[in-house]
């Protein structure tokens, strides 16, 4: 039995491993709900928070790696007569297994006095890839307009709470009196799922730290979301002065002039292996295994989602077992109950509603109708006709299918719409697949064919292998 040390990772991500990072940590948006513990503080009414920010609002952070300068985020919230005008810019150098890019990324928005959204833009530029997203908050719901891969989609989400862009959020929290103790809900809002979680957001103490050469007192508020602690510190006068995210990633305050200097010599931030967990023990012939047995550590707090279906938990250990296909009762497809609908339905990402995916679709399934036999048909057509390289970007379906090419995340997102758009119940899972002594980050599917099966077209495994851990 091998021990890895486990680290956080979401499931049902369609991003890849950087752009979740900056969904999560940066660029996510967010529902404040309530306070569960009042613990004192007081919270500022959105009239007395636009009265204390009648002046424009700039702040630059600089991006580290491990201490080594890798990017730079700048933000401003401009007055308005009716709320405020928020502008985030953000470049971040990656290596992506080897592959040097260069993120950029932009917000305009408009928010409301509260600091809530009204609309927003946002835009994404990774080499030669670009990706735009738009929405606007209207009659409790909020439209979203995308443009990929030439096209426009729009789809429209019921609120029930007014929703704070990352850095909008940040304005709130800042305008609070904080004090120790108290603690917060938040609903965090993930746009490449579409879902709502809950999570708990504290102010855990106030303490002095060292920004540049000088010691400030902060209070270190902590945001934790699926294992992952999201740590910023705020000043008594409601300045953030530092945040802290994962794989080694921090941003700390400083000025126009030191954020950009060094731009052009910016360190890139290695992710896939600093996210990589490294076992007690090499894995022999992982790709034929039909279970594995783990021993996991490091895994604290709530939304965790390792057991059920094909794997086990029972105190730290973890059982994987492949599913057998001759002990499958495969159904009949089109699928269309109401229980499997979210599973089913196209999407921004993945449009199983496009004519060109359903035609594709239909051509590769022919007239096979059971299931089973359909999915293993699907995954080696994606396999055989994806170009496996890395890639970075936010993957959907139909950029896929034109491009041709792309990593786990491609291949799994074109996989689904494929799927759907014959009536098969599929979901994007990601979690940790072993390859070269490691387990690195990985996305695959999980289809439903009279029950739920692992399936994984980068590598054409119909089931996945074992060391797939959720």
């Amino acid at each position: 039995m091998s021990t890895i040390s486990k680290k956080p990772w979401r499931r049902r991500l369609g991003f890849t491993l950087a752009i979740a990072i900056l969904a999560a940590w940066i660029c996510y948006v967010a529902v404040f709900v309530y306070r569960l513990n009042y613990g004192g503080g007081e919270v500022l009414t959105p009239e007395v928070q636009q009265l204390a920010s009648q002046e424009l609002q700039e702040e630059w952070f600089t991006i580290y790696q491990h201490g080594n300068r890798t990017g730079y985020s700048h933000t401003e919230i401009r007055p308005r007569s009716e709320g405020y005008a928020l502008t985030e810019e953000l470049f971040l150098r990656l290596d992506f297994l080897g592959d040097i890019q260069d993120l950029f990324t932009r917000v305009q928005a408009k928010l409301e006095p509260d600091f809530s959204l009204k609309s927003f833009t946002f835009r994404l530029q990774a080499g030669p890839i670009y990706y735009n997203l738009s929405g606007g908050i209207k009659d409790g719901s909020l439209l979203l307009v995308s443009q990929m891969a030439g096209q426009e989609r729009s789809q429209q989400l019921p609120l029930s709470h007014p929703i704070y862009l990352g850095s909008g959020m940040k304005s709130f929290i800042a305008q609070q009196r904080l004090r120790e103790g108290n603690t917060y809900r938040l609903a965090l809002f993930d746009p490449s799922t579409l879902s709502q979680t809950m999570v708990p957001l504290r102010v855990e103490a106030k303490e002095t730290i060292q920004i540049g050469s000088r010691n400030l007192e902060a209070y270190r508020v902590v945001l934790e979301f699926h294992g992952v602690k999201l740590r910023t510190w705020v000043s008594p006068y409601g300045e953030v002065l530092k945040e802290e995210g994962f794989l080694g990633l921090t941003m700390v305050r400083s000025d126009r002039k030191d954020a950009l200097a060094g731009f052009a010599e910016a360190t890139a931030a290695e992710l896939v292996r600093e996210a990589a967990v490294v076992p007690d023990r090499t894995i022999a012939r992982p790709r034929l295994l039909r279970s594995l047995r783990l021993q996991l550590t490091g895994i604290t707090g709530e939304g965790w989602d390792l057991a059920g279906g094909r794997q086990q938990l029972s105190e730290g250990e973890l059982l994987i077992v492949r599913e057998v296909l001759p002990q499958i009762s495969s159904v009949q497809i089109p699928l269309s109950t109401a229980e499997m609908a979210r599973d089913l339905q196209s999407s921004l990402l993945i449009q199983s509603d496009e004519p060109i995916l359903k035609e594709q679709a239909a051509a590769i399934v022919g007239e096979e109708k059971d299931a089973l036999r359909a999915v293993e048909l699907i995954s080696s057509w994606v396999y055989h006709n994806l170009e496996k390289r890395p890639t970075l970007s936010i993957p959907n379906a139909l950029g896929v299918y034109k491009m041709r090419a792309g990593d786990c995340n491609e291949h799994s997102v074109l996989f689904a719409a494929l799927a759907r758009s014959v009536g098969i119940p599929t979901r994007i899972t990601v979690g940790l697949l072993y390859t070269k002594g490691r387990f690195y980050y990985h996305a695959w599917n999980e289809v439903y064919v009279g029950e739920w099966v692992a399936v994984d077209s980068l590598l054409n495994q119909v089931p996945a292998d074992p060391t797939h851990v959720r």
